[in-house]
């Protein structure tokens, strides 16, 4: 009765155990599998989703925080006007309108002092136009400011003769605490420019100010205005209305739960908490199920944050994983349901060749899946790759752009250095006569110049030549800064101390606002006079120095010219004896910057669709409207530019243009400063590629599934009768036994393959001869030549190796010593070797006395049987040794040093000559060099498997620990020392032999 229940429960278990294994295989495992995937696959699509959104969010609180600071703010919104004011056809009416406004928004907390092109107050726009005289004094000190700071940043503003001889009148207009250094700060570039602080009265601390061409003006603001948050307001609102997805807004101390800006009520709760895990915690970003926080903090009393409210059902992952596991699993169970009757219920005849290609698909369900899985992250990265693939690429065609027009100035200058330099030659250092000058001259036609100025030491302007609009002008500007630069480069005062007639009273402003308006006029015409000889004699202060050096340093090149506010490109050049310092004239071509980037982009923009012809390109001037390339991009350039321009110097993404999807890039440009460049490309290229990859992945799980059944019917077949044969086979080729053979079988794949054994196997026999033959041509180990021992060792790491040595004798006197070593293994390597052997004994007497003769010879064979299959070098080196004295005479062909042991100081050095590898190229050249080995020290050759040898960390032994280790086992016999050195190197320090080894030992 146990028996029978013991029975009963094996059975039972093993039936249980039978549908367990079924119930897994078919249903857990699959289930499991495609829970997995689904999980992975949404998780992936949300976290996806999620970073885009970030990066999305952190722009646009870059530029909250950009303006969080109402001193940036105002800075960006004053110099925006004065900007657009330069840009404006009348801008006297373009300023008035943005002043009204500005005091309209910000009644009595803003003042304005507005002049004209000449430096004269305009008094309907000015709100202190009665202090007449000093605003003129105010405008020729910033004026002096903007012009001394543009040449050089680190100037100091004390030390401006306008601002240090009107300080007490400026103080006592902007206020006491005025400090001259400050007014660099509105100059200033980035977050460190805005406003300055002067308290100046009437609740307006602070002052910003622009000077312009056209038209220039000064701004109070109070300090109220400067301390609250209305610019990060106005920032906050403008970006909400653009329809984001996401909400921007801000919070102020101490309330920084309660958002400031317009908040919707029902999102109040969320915004609240994130927040407040702010401000405890530090987390910059909060996650719910309701939305997505990030948040900053740009100033200590202000938070900025952008709320994005989770309404797209692609975040909620589990839900959607779970949703489409039912409707794949149900329909997994339907087709189990489906083979269940067809072939359980019905018994319909299936052959067992195809039950194991059904299981075999079956079993290819998880690679099916993880390509699934993987190939859609793999698309989404690939698409991301292409897209800055060709952002880089419309990047570096808008580069050449800039390059091209960089090697038009450099042809400029090597064309003009070429007419210049023969009128140096004619002239030398004598006087310049009419017809040089018309030589000079007619470059300014040749190159479409607008200046060119002839300039002598004593400051006469020689000669010049200028377009209608610049004839108007006075040329003192030029004559001084000629006569500054000459004077420089000469070693001397650039202009003589030039008396100043200063008529200012330093009176209270009260009292100067009283002054005859006559009496005004005459003085500033007076300062004005002297201010222009003054600003370019102080180029040569040493304070402005490293400028006109600069300049110098530029002669004979076509470069940015840098000195007033106009963007020009210049060349110049000095006549005279420049070694003795004593250069007579300077010679100047201006070419204005805008004509003529204008004319090189007209000529060259189209050769930006020589790397991208299906690409679109759009080119716009920031000084001007001068734009070039595709008509259809110039509505959208606007948005798209102005948006680069604020926020970073370059910008990509996706637009849409006539219900077309495109790439973008848009950069300013770095040799082309003032151009801003906009490039597009069809999005549908990418798609195309990206589709052109699914149809791969399908094909490839095609073919997979295909392969699948072949294989399975082919495996199906009589197959273990051939694999048995092969067995036997290995075993007989693991004794040596090479005569072993397979018989042929069946004309099928098995029996191609018996046959293709069998020839291994007689190529292994022959590879076992070719061994035997390369033993042979080792001279053996042990070598004893009067006053010497000599003992050398290959061991081979396959069958063949590529190492070689030999000792033998010359003559009487002299015995021949070679080490090398030919590169890679096997049969090739064992050929080469074998070759260089017989080079050696074949050479004459004469030539194996000379180590570099006989070392070219091989280099030619070497050379000679070089092709593209055949590609091996060989290391060597080679020693004629005097068995009288010990005198070695050797070459090395880029073989390891070698090594001289002294067993008396035991020291062990390098002997550090080598030669290029043999093979390397038909021309050769190597040289004999000379040592003597005395008694007691020893030679060691060795390859470089030696050093290369590593630890089971991957460190190598390295030549300086096998250098230092040498002297340490020196042993006068020559084969103790040998084995005591591969001890070191194959026991205690590597574990394994990874190359071939040779290593010669020669003691005296």
């Amino acid at each position: 009765m146990f028996a029978n229940i013991k029975n009963y429960i094996k059975i039972y278990f093993q039936k249980f155990l039978s549908y367990f294994v079924i119930l897994f295989c078919f249903l857990f495992f699959p289930g499991f599998l495609l829970f997995a995937s689904l999980d992975v696959y949404f998780e992936n699509n949300a976290e996806n989703l999620k970073q885009t959104k970030l990066i999305e969010m952190n722009s646009v609180l870059e530029y909250l925080n950009k303006y969080s600071n109402n001193k940036r703010y105002f800075h960006f919104l004053l110099s925006k006007i004065a900007e657009y004011a330069q840009k404006s056809s009348n801008p006297k009416d373009y300023l008035a309108k943005n002043i009204s406004n500005i005091k309209a928004k910000y009644p009595d907390k803003v003042q304005f002092i507005v002049w004209d092109n000449k430096g004269k107050v305009i008094n309907e726009l000015s709100d202190r136009a009665k202090y007449n005289y000093i605003l003129i004094k105010l405008y020729e000190g910033l004026n002096e400011v903007t012009r001394v700071i543009k040449l050089d940043s680190s100037s100091k503003i004390g030390d401006i003769e306008s601002i240090k001889k009107n300080l007490k009148m400026l103080r006592t207009f902007l206020g006491k605490i005025f400090i001259p250094e400050n007014l660099k700060i509105p100059l200033k570039s980035g977050f460190n420019a805005g406003p300055f602080l002067v308290e100046s009265g009437h609740g307006l601390t602070y002052v910003w100010f622009k000077i312009n061409e056209k038209i220039s003006f000064l701004c109070f603001l109070s300090d109220d205005l400067i301390m609250d948050c209305s610019g990060l307001e106005n920032i906050t609102n403008s970006l909400n209305k653009r329809n984001f997805d996401f909400i921007a807004g801000y919070s102020l101390s101490p309330d920084y739960e309660k958002p400031v800006t317009n908040f919707p009520a029902h999102y109040t709760s969320n915004i609240a908490m994130a927040l407040s895990t702010f401000e405890n915690a530090g987390d910059n970003i909060s996650e719910s199920d309701k939305a997505l926080v990030r948040m900053s903090m740009p100033q200590p009393s202000v938070r900025t944050f952008c709320y994005l409210p989770k309404t797209d059902g692609a975040w909620d992952f589990k839900y959607n994983r779970n949703i489409w596991f039912g409707i794949l699993f149900s329909g997994l169970l339907l087709i189990y349901c489906f083979f269940g009757f067809w072939f359980v219920y019905k018994r319909h005849f299936f052959s067992i060749r195809w039950k194991l290609t059904i299981l075999f698909l079956f079993a290819n369900l998880a690679p099916i899946f993880i390509i699934g899985i993987i190939g859609k992250d793999y698309l989404e990265n690939q698409r991301l790759t292409l897209k800055n693939e060709i952002v880089s690429d419309l990047e570096k065609s808008v580069r050449e752009l800039e390059a091209r027009y960089r090697s038009k100035l450099d042809d400029y200058s090597i064309r003009i250095n070429t007419t210049v330099n023969e009128v140096f030659k004619e002239i030398g250092n004598k006087t310049i006569e009419k017809k040089e000058i018309n030589r000079l001259k007619s470059l300014y036609d040749e190159f479409s110049a607008s200046e060119l100025y002839i300039i002598a030491s004593n400051s006469d302007m020689i000669d010049s030549k200028r377009d209608a609009v610049k004839m108007k002008m006075p040329t003192d500007y030029m004559t001084y800064f000629g006569r500054a630069v000459l004077a420089f480069s000469n070693n001397k005062p650039a202009v003589q101390n030039v008396k100043q007639n200063d008529n200012q009273n330093q009176g209270e402003i009260g009292k100067e606002g009283k002054k005859e308006n006559q009496q005004e006029q005459e003085t500033t015409k007076k300062t004005q006079n002297q201010t222009q000889k003054k600003s370019y004699s102080d180029m040569v202060k040493k304070e402005n120095t490293s400028y006109i050096d600069s300049f110098l340093k530029n002669l004979g090149t076509v470069s940015d010219f840098n000195v007033g506010d106009i963007g020009r490109i210049y060349y110049s050049y000095t006549f005279g004896d420049r070694n003795n310092y004593n250069n007579n004239y300077l010679f100047l071509i201006f070419w204005d910057k805008e004509p003529l980037e204008n004319s090189f982009l007209k000529d060259n923009y189209k050769t930006l669709y020589n790397n991208f012809s299906d690409a679109d390109f759009f080119i716009r001037s920031e000084l001007s409207n001068s734009f070039y390339g595709s008509e259809k991009l110039r509505a959208f350039s606007n948005s798209i530019l102005d948006k680069n321009s604020e926020i970073t110097e370059k910008n990509n993404g996706y637009i849409k243009i006539d219900n077309k999807n495109y790439i973008f890039v848009s950069l300013n440009g770095s040799i082309l400063k003032n151009w801003t460049l906009l490039a597009v490309y069809p999005e549908d290229h990418i798609n195309k590629e990206i589709n052109l990859i699914i149809v791969k992945i399908i094909a490839g799980i095609l073919i997979s599934i295909l392969l699948t059944i072949i294989i399975i019917h082919i495996l199906s077949l009589q197959f273990l009768k051939p694999i048995s044969s092969l067995r036997e086979a290995t075993l007989a080729i693991d004794k040596r036994n090479f005569s072993y053979r397979i018989s042929s079988g069946d004309k099928d794949e098995f029996g191609h393959l018996n046959q293709v054994f069998n020839r291994v196997i007689e190529g292994l026999g022959d590879f076992e001869v070719a061994r035997i033959v390369q033993e042979s041509l080792f001279p053996g180990n042990e070598f004893n030549i009067e006053n010497f021992k000599i003992y050398g060792k290959s061991v081979v790491l396959t069958t063949l190796g590529g190492d070689y040595y030999d000792c033998f004798k010359i003559n009487d006197e002299y015995q021949g010593i070679v080490i090398g070593k030919v590169s890679g293994r096997g049969i090739p390597a064992g050929l080469k070797m074998a070759m260089a052997k017989s080079v050696i004994i074949t050479a004459s007497e004469e030539l194996k006395l000379d180590p570099a003769g006989l070392t070219s010879r091989l280099n030619n064979m070497f050379y000679t049987i070089k092709d593209d299959n055949t590609k091996y070098m060989m290391t060597f080196q080679y020693f004629v040794l005097n068995i009288k004295d010990g005198h070695f005479k050797y070459t090395n062909a880029g073989h390891c040093f070698p090594v001289l042991v002294d067993n008396q100081s035991k020291t062990a050095k390098y002997i550090d000559y080598s030669a290029f590898p043999l093979g390397m190229g038909k021309e050769y050249f190597c040289e004999n060099k000379e040592f003597y080995l005395k008694a007691g020290q020893s030679l060691i050759l060795y390859t470089d498997a030696i050093v290369k040898a590593k630890n089971d960390n991957g460190r190598e032994l390295g030549n300086e620990k096998f250098l230092a280790s040498l002297p340490e086992f020196y042993n006068e016999t020559p084969e103790i020392y040998y084995n005591s050195i591969f001890e070191l190197v194959y026991k205690k320090w590597s574990s394994k032999q990874e190359d071939d080894i040779t290593l010669i030992i020669v003691n005296r």
